[in-house]
């Protein structure tokens, strides 16, 4: 069994996926298994995921989006810790080193990465330990589940006040990817980022209404 789950949900950007599992492929020193998580209507995202070698392709099976593709990539693997990843990331040499070694404190159960030397908060990108889902749940009022299932925003926010909550969650000061937002070129946003900013509005105000669970 491999020890590192990458889950990389990705959304009509077929021409990303051969790349990004090429630089992963490159760069990461954990023995690991990278898993594409699609929705069902992105067919040709799906079909350039099944000719990346050694990849496993997940659809997501519920109705929400990044959220219930990575809960779709959990409930399918069985890695001892897991990565969330996005298909734009540029995964610098060595990136889990740092990372994977800090699992060594026991009550350590996730950790935020650092995306760019001014990223201090290191509160959107995280790796867990998958006994951590299983047994205390992501979610603080749901079990099982990695994130609280938002459409495309503040998943990534809540799961990790509720860690930092809880007293599991560390942070590694050693930046492991960049963020590349090719979405933006030339100012116009592609269709992963319109599907994003479609339901912003709908993410802030359900964000706005839990938060008092984790004592915000």
């Amino acid at each position: 069994m491999k020890q590192l789950a990458i889950w990389l949900p990705t959304y009509k950007r077929p021409h990303k996926l051969q790349e990004v599992a090429d630089n992963i492929a490159q760069t990461t020193r954990s023995s690991y298994q990278l898993y594409f998580g699609l929705e069902p209507d992105d067919t040709d995202g799906i079909e350039a995921a099944k000719q990346v070698g050694g990849a496993k392709v997940i659809i997501n099976r519920y109705n929400m989006g990044y959220a219930d593709t990575v809960q779709s990539m959990y409930e399918d693997s069985d890695e001892e810790f897991a990565f969330h990843a996005n298909d734009d990331f540029l995964f610098l040499d060595g990136w889990d080193e740092t990372p994977m070694s800090m699992f060594k404190t026991p009550h350590i159960m996730m950790v935020g990465v650092k995306q760019r030397e001014a990223d201090d908060d290191c509160s959107a990108i995280c790796f867990w330990r998958t006994s951590y889902i299983r047994d205390q749940s992501g979610v603080i009022d749901m079990p099982n589940r990695v994130f609280y299932p938002y459409h495309h925003n503040y998943q990534d926010t809540e799961s990790t006040q509720t860690a930092r909550y809880r007293g599991v969650w560390a942070k590694c000061d050693k930046p492991c990817i960049e963020h590349q937002h090719p979405g933006f070129t030339g100012g116009e946003k592609d269709e992963t980022y319109k599907k994003n900013d479609a339901t912003a509005d709908k993410d802030r105000q359900t964000f706005e209404s839990r938060k008092h669970l984790w004592g915000k």
